[in-house]
């Protein structure tokens, strides 16, 4: 599936927030540019990181704000480098990043990260978690990409009369998928479902889900109108 063309605006890159329970209970992407260094932050919460583990560590090394010993790091900085060989080592284009924190009460908590070896720069300068998002740390919505925030119950804005429910996002898929427009082994594909599943399952809105696993919303929504105009297609065939 061919991700609609967005023209690049002019804008300085931001860092991706992401909800605290959000990431522990799913995987999320982070795409690292060789070159650039890429954080991922947990000073929004209460948590300090006590252990890491880069499953292929060939392509990626990481370094931390202090020392994990003193109980105070907050902040992993990932670079790509040049792939190394590791006797009897496996190696995989995405490898993944397993993080384990500690809250003050003692919690501790276990977060996967996808890394994504990307050649261009990225649309965020990195991945910050956060206790909780609101108004104060995230941009204010607009009417194009509001969604209600319901678990199973999200919408999505498509044109100026329609909005496309979860359901439809699925309907979409199924249409693409058996029109041709793209196949079940496409990762696009895969990524869909994870967002379809984030979505009946958390109280994310639509546009968060196709953020925390690095899918542009227009495939969304193009997936939904699919659906929509199907559903008048066969309105006006009954007719």
């Amino acid at each position: 599936m061919t991700a609609p063309v967005v023209q690049p605006q002019a804008q300085t890159p931001t860092y991706r927030l992401i909800e605290r329970d959000m990431a522990a209970s799913n995987r999320i992407q982070v795409q690292v540019t060789p070159g650039r260094a890429t954080p991922i932050s947990f000073t929004q919460t209460d948590e300090a990181i006590a252990y890491i583990l880069v499953a292929d560590p060939s392509r990626l090394v990481y370094t931390t704000d202090t020392d994990l010993k003193s109980g105070r790091a907050t902040t992993i900085f990932l670079r790509a480098i040049q792939p190394l060989k590791f006797p009897g080592a496996t190696t995989t284009a995405i490898t993944n990043l397993l993080v384990q924190t500690v809250d003050k009460t003692g919690q501790k908590r276990l977060y996967n990260f996808d890394i994504i070896l990307v050649r261009r720069n990225t649309g965020y300068v990195g991945i910050q978690i956060a206790d909780a998002i609101d108004s104060g740390t995230v941009p204010r919505r607009t009417a194009a990409s509001e969604s209600s925030a319901i678990a199973g119950q999200q919408t999505l804005l498509i044109d100026k009369n329609r909005r496309a429910r979860v359901d439809d996002i699925e309907t979409g898929l199924i249409i693409a998928i058996n029109r041709g427009y793209t196949n079940k082994s496409d990762p696009v594909v895969a990524k869909v479902q994870q967002i379809l599943d984030l979505l009946r399952n958390s109280k994310v809105t639509i546009p968060e889900a196709a953020t925390s696993v690095g899918l542009p919303v227009e495939v969304i929504s193009e997936l939904g109108r699919i659906a929509l105009n199907d559903r008048l297609l066969k309105l006006g065939q009954q007719r």
